[in-house]
């Protein structure tokens, strides 16, 4: 009985590795061919239950989401289902600047049921 459950705990570590690294890997697809000049944005959208969730997260959220928008990228601009939490987002801004994009502007849009925040970069070097 030992056997099948570190089974199971060992397939599902290897498919959130993937996971992990398949969201890297499109942000990095999406922004590399960026010329200097050029903007991205990066939308956080939450439920606002989510507000208070911002550390923990929550993956069950069905509208919530992270996405990078190139003006290039149409129909592969989702980075992440869900809300891991912020950790998440510090995560995909620090790669964001890495690959020479500086922020710009930050702004939130408020509904009913979303917080929308976004996220202006423009490429400086490279």
């Amino acid at each position: 009985m030992e056997k099948p459950m570190r089974f199971t705990l060992i397939f599902y570590s290897i498919i959130f590795t993937l996971t992990g690294f398949s969201q890297q890997t499109k942000l990095t697809d999406a922004i590399s061919k960026c010329k200097k000049g050029e903007y991205v944005i990066m939308e956080v959208r939450m439920q606002l239950e989510d507000e208070f969730q911002t550390i923990e997260g929550n993956e069950a959220a069905n509208l919530s989401r992270v996405a990078i928008f190139t003006g290039k990228n149409k129909n592969n601009e989702l980075l992440s289902r869900g809300f891991s939490g912020y950790n998440q987002v510090v995560q995909y801004l620090n790669q964001i600047e890495n690959f020479g994009f500086v922020l710009n502007q930050t702004y939130s849009i408020k509904g009913n049921s979303l917080l929308i925040t976004h996220y202006v970069f423009r490429k400086q070097k490279r």
